[in-house]
């Protein structure tokens, strides 16, 4: 019972609900919108069956949504993460799939950032030594990610995920490019299994590739020492490149990698045109 001239408590749940459900604010913020101290709120949040945020959720600032399962989506991340991203979760009892890279090209970052910013926060640090770190904050659906290699049997049972899984691996690590005025593609990883699945794949489509293995030792230019044995997965035959090009064209999202394409197509075209 209140004691005698004890103001009534008039919270009204909707209004609760939206500060604490939907713009995520914590039991030590709403007291100060609505004027109660804490142990009313949480003795409101009780009373309309509000199920109260453990500790992980509690320290999300940032709105998240959950993962759309959509499997093309999903095969495209995955092979983006195999080739060019870290993934970790924060801690052991946390809620936040931390996923992030660097670079120094900022189509990179800009894929990064529209692959993920709709999922939730997206960092981007300033530049660094002519590099960009990025990272995105990400909930628990994303967890696929921690060990992507699990996905690819799945991934390989269906071509165009397949596809869309080889997209995201060369918009990552993959380069179309001229040489000797003849277009090529290739794609660089330390993976030589992952490489060879790929091209055990392609192969089935009647698309040719070579893997080619180098063992040197060296540091690059941005001063990265190579870790062991680099392999490289290259397309130079023409009816090759073009059968390719038509297939993976539809899935791939780096800005650079399909301005890199359409020059390579028009480089073959020409040439089949002299022929």
């Amino acid at each position: 019972m209140r004691p005698p001239g004890t103001a009534r408590i008039f919270i009204d749940k909707k209004e609760l609900k939206q500060l604490y459900l939907v713009k995520k604010l914590s039991t030590w913020q709403i007291p100060k919108i609505l004027g109660y101290d804490r142990g009313t709120i949480h003795r409101k949040l009780k009373e309309f069956g509000i199920q109260t945020r453990d500790i992980a959720d509690s320290h999300m600032k940032y709105s998240r949504k959950n993962f759309s399962e959509n499997n093309i989506e999903k095969a495209y991340l995955v092979g983006f993460t195999m080739g060019d991203l870290r993934v970790r979760k924060v801690g052991r009892k946390s809620k936040t799939i931390k996923i992030g890279c660097g670079s120094t090209k900022s189509e990179q970052i800009k894929l990064f950032s529209s692959l993920f910013e709709k999922y939730g926060r997206v960092w981007i640090s300033k530049i660094r030594h002519g590099k960009v770190n990025v990272e995105a904050f990400l909930d628990t659906s994303f967890s696929f990610l921690l060990s992507p290699e699990n996905e690819l049997p799945t991934i390989y049972k269906s071509y165009s995920t397949f596809l869309s899984f080889l997209a995201g691996f060369i918009d990552a690590e993959g380069s179309f490019f001229i040489t000797k005025g003849k277009g090529a593609l290739s794609i660089g990883n330390y993976n030589k299994k992952l490489l060879t699945a790929i091209s055990k794949n392609l192969e089935k489509k009647g698309i040719k590739c070579h893997l080619y293995v180098d063992k040197h030792r060296y540091r690059s230019k941005e001063g990265y020492v190579r870790k062991g044995d680099y392999c490289m997965l290259r397309l130079n035959r023409m009816e090759d490149l073009l059968k390719l090009i038509d297939l993976i064209r539809p899935y791939l999202k780096h800005e650079n990698r399909i301005k890199q394409l359409y020059k390579v197509q028009n480089n073959i075209i020409t040439r089949m045109d002299k022929m």
